[in-house]
């Protein structure tokens, strides 16, 4: 069903999308992965189904998980007729987020989304809000504005995937939806231009480290050499001094 039979002006974001952030932001914003993780496939499509149904079903009675509930969400945008973004404006885009001049660049973005259809831009800025609500939450959850735009610029874009052209601008794509994230009070609240987090803090730490290096043992050696460090594991000396 297109976007602009979903939404009135009274209820301009579709009661779906609604509901599902608020339980995602109510329940499990700190989630590790939220949105990379996949959910259960038959729960992510039974809220769906059970929705369609009826409309004031809660998610909460339903005792699905956030990441069930993330992959509806995901799935919603991407089975709309079009694209979140429109195609019109994609080439416009991609060429923007060349400009080297970051305030240019940014500047430009925002004269672009301007463009959208009012209905796309009024969900564009809920969905893209809640994702900057998610990236803020990155040293619990892990989920970067860049982390958020690999998993969700092929839904809000949905480029021609066939196309051997489209190969190389996967990156410009991403960096359009990354932007948009890390700049979501510039774009759409009035807000400053802000600097992004150090991705190297948003690591998660590795679940069962591996020690990858041999401890060095200290091994004692006559005069005049000097105990030194050596790894455990070196073969006798040839010589026969040890």
């Amino acid at each position: 069903m297109p976007l602009q039979d979903l939404v009135t002006p009274e209820k301009p974001i579709p009661l779906f999308v609604e509901k599902c952030v608020q339980f995602i932001e109510d329940t499990g914003l700190c989630t590790e992965g939220l949105y990379r993780v996949s959910g259960n496939k038959t729960d992510q499509d039974n809220i769906q189904k059970q929705f369609d149904q009826d409309h004031n079903i809660s998610l909460e009675s339903m005792g699905v998980t956030v990441n069930a509930v993330a992959g509806a969400l995901k799935a919603f945008f991407a089975d709309l007729p079009d694209p979140l973004v429109p195609y019109s404006l994609h080439q416009e885009l991609l060429e923007t987020s060349k400009i080297m001049d970051k305030t240019e660049r940014l500047h430009e973005l925002k004269e672009i989304v301007k463009k959208f259809h009012p209905v796309n831009y009024d969900v564009f800025r809920y969905i893209i809000t809640h994702l900057n609500r998610v990236s803020q939450q990155y040293k619990t959850n892990f989920m970067t504005a860049d982390n958020l735009s690999i998993c969700f610029w092929p839904t809000l874009m949905r480029p021609d995937f066939e196309n051997r052209e489209f190969l190389s601008t996967t990156k410009i794509h991403q960096s359009v939806i990354e932007t948009f994230i890390q700049q979501c009070q510039f774009f759409f609240y009035n807000g400053e231009i802000v600097e992004a987090p150090n991705p190297v803090a948003c690591q998660p730490p590795p679940s069962n480290p591996v020690q990858m290096v041999e401890p060095m043992v200290p091994l004692q050696l006559p005069p005049p050499l000097q105990p030194q460090l050596i790894q455990s594991q070196l073969p006798a000396d040839p010589l026969g001094i040890i």
